[in-house]
């Protein structure tokens, strides 16, 4: 039980991007397999971002834990709405129902691709396991995991109070208090947070919505109690609420690719060119709002030969998408979305102690989610002034599953372990919409999925282990709503992969220098994709699993504490990830893949094929009782191609981040230039149609934003 309560308590530091000073200085305890282990011995690719350095950088959201791990890619076009996360290539070149990556708030599973990317704030770490994850995770973790993990409160009265001003009208106030309600039994953790961002772009229109600005606020509640020594439960509460303003973007048109035979122009050739002012949206549209709470209950009970967890969890959200489609001065069109979500999950796991040669785990997860939406576009160029028809529908998922783990020390420094699920989904999906002969769209369909894991690890010394691992991975199954559809077109099934890696850690000089190093080869079948029905001309793009595609790389990953007072790290990823087998349908009439639009052997879209995060920071005391620090991250990625052509692509991308600042027990302040450089370059590009231009054929891009500076005061007490 003590160990059980470390791992919930640790600050984590482990390769890649963490700091080697506190692997020096303290015992580091994991989760990454669902029960307390040393990092060292956990044969899993797993990076994690820390506590220090969460807040020295200002990582507040999922993009920003994406610069810097290498290997996980966030494409977000539309601001905080619909991002589209991936690991190690895993792209959705097709429309995708969920996401490749499950998201996770303090082992609570994130439901919706609009809920995952909220504002992140009183973390005590970030934990980003590669590879998929559905063996013991479950949950769509087809290439991975990432667990956001808040602090607990401790038996210690404390708290703090923080202010920060910068560029852009950048104001965040953050607070948070620790009480021991009753000594040894009972404690509280309150937090509130209030950011406002202005955004870096401004609007031509005035009275115009702001551009880019992103407005925050959150409070969480969390109480901890400790009745017995074998017993611990912990109930956290949380609402937050997000008011942003119009995302910031603009269209390039086509400028290649004749459609045969009306010769319109259907691709983009080259690079995405840079934009950086001239933007504008009118008063009708306001951008992204969206509430939500967040409830979940976790109870340990120690039982002596193993300890039993259970976790409740209920969440609901309501958001509104209200974008300007045309991104410019003219009143055009508006595209938006009204969703209510809510989702109830239960999870009982009982995990050995773990005193023997054999280890083992068994669980059982029991999962719900209702999410309903409702289509508000207006086309203004043809008179509406209101949402008119907007398609209404209601999608509902039950999720059941067992899963499991054993694992046996064949040697002192050989183990086999293994993983195994069951998981069966149903749904059931309802629309407004009617199909190509009249009926309204009423669906159902279910799928089972078995997702083993088998690693094999050699503890080669206390500090060196080596290890190989097969597991296989797979995401849901969903529904296509689209008129013009056959019926066996109406559903698609789940996607697998397998992963096959091996990897290596250690450590050298007493804990002064570590190393992670991953190889990986991923086979991707019955792939998501989309394919064009042959039941009509139009409205007639659909979902299907016809691609199949492989993915394979390194990571690398090295962290140092050369001299007391000197920490620093830098993280490598190598991806190469292709089409394997697959004929895009929107290619067959354009000259460079007709007749077929065969893109077998193209690089997979949205990725990059390196990326890299080199992090430092020098602290030394300047007086008594107060520390001098400085520090900085290069974060840098090269190009990404836009979609499956692999015609166009957004240039390669690298940021300069810098602090600086003085602390003492009580109070610190601290200096920050994020993009020191100045660097532009969009970080996405998505093919779209421009309504300005008749519907044509267009690139709506994302600009970059530039160099802004903020000052952070912060008080302890």
């Amino acid at each position: 039980m003590r160990a059980f309560r470390a791992a919930l308590l640790a600050a984590v530091s482990v390769a890649p991007l963490c700091g080697a000073q506190a692997q020096i200085m303290e015992e580091i305890v994991v989760t990454a397999r669902q029960r307390a282990e040393d990092p060292r011995r956990v044969p899993v690719a797993l990076s994690v971002l820390p506590e220090a350095r969460i807040a020295r950088a200002r990582v507040d959201s999922i993009a920003g834990i994406a610069t810097r791990v290498p290997g996980l890619v966030v494409s977000d076009p539309f601001g905080r709405f619909n991002p589209a996360p991936a690991i190690r290539g895993l792209t959705q070149p097709g429309v995708g129902d969920e996401p490749s990556v499950g998201f996770f708030l303090d082992g609570v599973y994130i439901s919706g691709r609009s809920s995952i990317n909220l504002f992140l704030n009183d973390l005590a770490r970030v934990e980003v396991l590669k590879g998929p994850q559905n063996a013991l995770f479950g949950r769509n973790t087809f290439g991975g995991a990432v667990n956001l993990v808040t602090r607990l409160p401790g038996d210690a009265s404390e708290g703090f109070a923080e202010l920060t001003v910068g560029t852009k009208e950048l104001r965040e106030v953050a607070a948070g208090l620790t009480v021991p309600l009753v000594p040894g039994k009972l404690s509280a953790r309150a937090t509130v947070v209030l950011k406002d961002f202005g955004g870096f772009y401004g609007n031509e229109l005035a009275g115009g919505p702001e551009i880019g600005s992103e407005r925050s606020t959150g409070a969480a509640l969390t109480l901890r109690a400790t009745p017995g020594e074998l017993l611990e439960a912990i109930l956290r509460v949380s609402y937050a609420e997000d008011d942003d303003g119009q995302p910031k973007g603009y269209y390039v048109p086509a400028n290649c690719q004749p459609r045969i035979p009306d010769g319109q122009l259907r691709q983009f050739c080259g690079e995405i060119p840079e934009r950086t002012g001239g933007f504008a949206a009118n008063a009708e549209h306001f951008g992204f709002r969206r509430d939500a709470w967040r409830t979940a209950l976790t109870v340990n009970m120690g039982m002596g030969f193993a300890t039993l967890t259970g976790i409740t969890a209920f969440n609901a959200e309501t958001n509104e998408f209200n974008r300007d489609d045309d991104y410019s001065a003219r009143l055009i069109s508006r595209a938006g979305q009204l969703t209510d979500r809510w989702d109830v999950s239960q999870e009982l796991r009982l995990v050995s102690a773990g005193t023997g040669p054999l280890t083992w785990l068994v669980g059982a997860n029991a999962y719900r989610f209702d999410n309903e939406t409702e289509r508000r576009n207006i086309q203004f160029f043809l008179g509406q002034t209101a949402p008119t028809g907007g398609v209404r529908t209601a999608a509902v998922t039950d999720s059941y599953a067992l899963y499991g783990n054993l694992g046996y020390a064949l040697t002192d420094a050989l183990t086999l372990s293994g993983d195994l699920r069951w998981q069966r989904d149903e749904k059931v999906f309802r629309s407004s919409a009617r199909d190509r002969l009249g009926r309204p769209i009423d669906l159902d369909d279910g799928w089972t999925m078995w997702t083993p894991r088998v690693a094999l690890s050699w503890q080669a010394a206390d500090d060196a282990l080596v290890y190989a691992s097969v597991a296989k991975g797979a995401k849901s199954g969903g529904f296509n709503e689209m008129a013009n559809l056959f019926d066996d077109e109406r559903s698609f099934g789940p996607e697998q992969n397998w992963t096959y890696e091996l990897g290596a850690k250690a450590q050298w000089l007493g804990g002064r220098l570590s190393a992670d190093a991953a190889l990986f080869w991923i086979d991707w079948t019955n792939q998501q994709v989309v394919a064009a029905s042959a039941a009509g001309l139009l409205n007639n793009f659909y979902t299907n699993n016809a691609g199949e595609s492989r993915s394979r790389g390194l990571e690398v990953a090295l962290t140092a504490a050369p001299t007391d007072g000197l920490t620093a790290g830098v993280a490598y990823t190598l991806v190469d990830a292709e089409f394997v087998d697959y004929a895009d349908p929107d290619y067959r009439d354009i000259p460079a893949f007709a007749p077929t639009g065969d893109i077998s052997g193209l690089a997979l879209p949205r990725q990059s094929r390196h990326q890299i995060a080199v992090n430092a920071e020098y602290r030394r005391d300047v007086a008594a009782g107060m520390a001098g620090f400085v520090g900085g991250e290069w974060l840098w990625q090269s190009r990404q191609y836009t979609e499956n052509s692999t015609l166009s692509w957004i240039g390669d991308d690298g940021k300069v981040n810098l602090w600086t600042g003085v602390e003492t027990d009580v109070w610190s302040v601290t200096l920050r230039v994020r993009n020191l450089l100045d660097d532009r370059s969009p970080p996405v590009a998505v093919r779209f149609a421009d309504p300005a231009r008749g519907f044509a054929r267009a690139w709506l891009v994302t600009p970059g934003d530039g160099r802004t500076w903020s000052v952070t005061g912060r008080v302890r007490f």
